[in-house]
């Protein structure tokens, strides 16, 4: 499919330029009638916007990924963050069912407590790297937020 994509819109352009010239050819050989001359016209002119629409809906995706690719890039870099904390989280609760006792329970409570907090941190910054895509979605989760917390 995606040889298709790419090769369907430059076959249909050349086959465009290709009639084009084979009736500028046929013009200087002979006087076409209406009906010839409508026809080649006409097939040049589908065949060349069919190729264009290819080209201009691919080069809307190829614009569209270069825009997107910055932030989805940061994102996935707090994605990363965010599961790197919450290894941890699991390795302390881990070390605190194999240890036991209050002291260590109250350490790995302070550490899960400071890794809580740089988790919330991360999830921020990915909000702040989200809110330039879809604005109106972080708007509506912060609202959410704020309303769970009262």
């Amino acid at each position: 499919m995606l040889i298709l994509e790419r090769w369907l819109p430059i076959f249909l352009v050349l086959v465009a330029l290709l009639v084009s010239v084979f009736s500028a050819y046929i013009v200087t050989q002979r006087t076409l009638t209406g009906l010839e001359s409508v026809l080649l016209q006409s097939f040049t002119l589908i065949a060349g916007w069919v190729g264009s629409f290819f080209f201009g809906r691919q080069s809307a995706k190829d614009a569209a990924r270069a825009i997107i690719k910055p932030h989805a890039r940061s994102a996935f870099r707090r994605l990363i963050s965010l599961y790197e904390s919450l290894s941890r989280v699991a390795t302390e609760i881990e070390n605190s069912h194999s240890t036991g006792g209050t002291k260590n329970g109250e350490i790995t409570l302070a550490k899960l407590e400071a890794i809580v907090i740089e988790q919330l941190a991360t999830a921020d910054h990915a909000l702040e790297d989200w809110s330039d895509i879809v604005p109106d979605d972080v708007a509506e989760l912060r609202a959410k937020v704020r309303q769970s917390e009262r």
